[in-house]
């Protein structure tokens, strides 16, 4: 429960945190009188309700709230920013007429937006309904707190989804481009080495041929998984497209790429796939990148290094 004494403090809290929310809010929501003003004074928005105690059927926008003010707009011009301060407005009617409202100011991106009631009500009655209008605002705002969580983690998912294959969840192609700049500008800066591998399945279109495409999926998902598992955490490994893969090892020189290419090819060579009687291999290209590479001559040499494996047998792995 917020005490009368906190409730400026309160709001201050709440429109520092979702200020152009919480003043779309309070426009619309008609429970008090409320002004949206720029730094001039300049009338930018405003509710019914205030319209009600001016006698206007229309937004004054555009227009200086002097004209509707008898003596002037008794704002600070040290109003901090989140900062709520007490204010009191004389409105001057046709007739000669006078009406108060009094209420608070508060500073909201180099605005100010006015909230106030009909001067009529007692001091505890504006509390009341100032400690109510808290008790809303707290409740938006922790609606709008729940439904930026929801909108990150959604977003997390979307960015997930963009980069990554959905069928071996490994990295796509896409993706694997914006890595690789990475690691090379890295390399290049460092002086490190970086390698990288490419690999393909033997006679895949068989695989499919024979066993049918679902099989051929299945071979493809535990290939991925070999990759995942014999692979560091700080490598990267993608699906290249169809039945092919890459590998990026940083801070690998090339002999070590051998070897891992040579335990995966192994490993993939050992294993047993479901629904299929066959031995399953792959062929392996490996490359050690050079300070004048770019992304597209490290893979095409590795690519070049996997068809020479292919020619010359499959099943293995060869170094250019």
């Amino acid at each position: 429960m917020v005490s009368e004494h906190d409730v400026p403090a309160h709001l201050s809290k709440i429109f520092l945190e979702h200020p152009e929310k919480i003043a779309d809010y309070l426009l619309t929501s008609g429970r008090l009188a409320v002004i949206l003003l720029d730094r001039q004074g300049t009338i930018l928005d405003c509710n019914p309700f205030f319209l009600e105690n001016i006698d206007l059927t229309e937004k004054p926008v555009g227009q200086s709230i002097d004209a509707f003010l008898s003596g002037g707009l008794p704002i600070d011009k040290d109003l901090d920013r989140g900062d709520c301060r007490p204010i009191r407005l004389t409105l001057a009617l046709h007739h000669s007429l006078e009406r108060s409202l009094s209420g608070h100011v508060i500073e909201v991106g180099n605005r100010y937006l006015i909230f106030a009631h009909n001067v009529r009500l007692t001091d505890h009655e504006l509390f009341a309904t100032l400690s109510k209008l808290t008790d809303e605002l707290t409740d938006l705002t922790r609606q709008l707190n729940k439904k930026n969580r929801e909108l990150e983690s959604a977003n997390i998912t979307i960015t997930k989804l963009m980069n990554t294959d959905p069928l071996t969840e490994l990295t796509n192609r896409r993706k694997l481009k914006e890595m690789i700049d990475k690691e090379m500008s890295r390399a290049r800066r460092h002086g490190r080495p970086l390698s990288a591998l490419m690999t393909d399945i033997d006679h895949f279109k068989s695989i499919n041929d024979t066993y049918g495409h679902d099989a051929g999926d299945r071979v493809l998902v535990q290939v991925a998984n070999i990759l995942r598992m014999m692979c560091r955490k700080e490598d990267i490994t993608a699906r290249f497209g169809g039945e092919e893969f890459v590998v990026i090892l940083p801070e690998t020189p090339v002999a070590t790429a051998v070897e891992c290419a040579e335990r995966i090819r192994k490993s993939i060579q050992s294993t047993a796939y479901p629904g299929i009687d066959r031995q399953i291999t792959a062929s392996f290209g490996v490359t050690l990148f050079l300070a004048d590479d770019t992304e597209e001559s490290l893979i095409k040499r590795a690519d070049t290094a996997l068809y020479e494996a292919k020619q010359s047998g499959r099943n293995r792995v060869v170094l250019k």
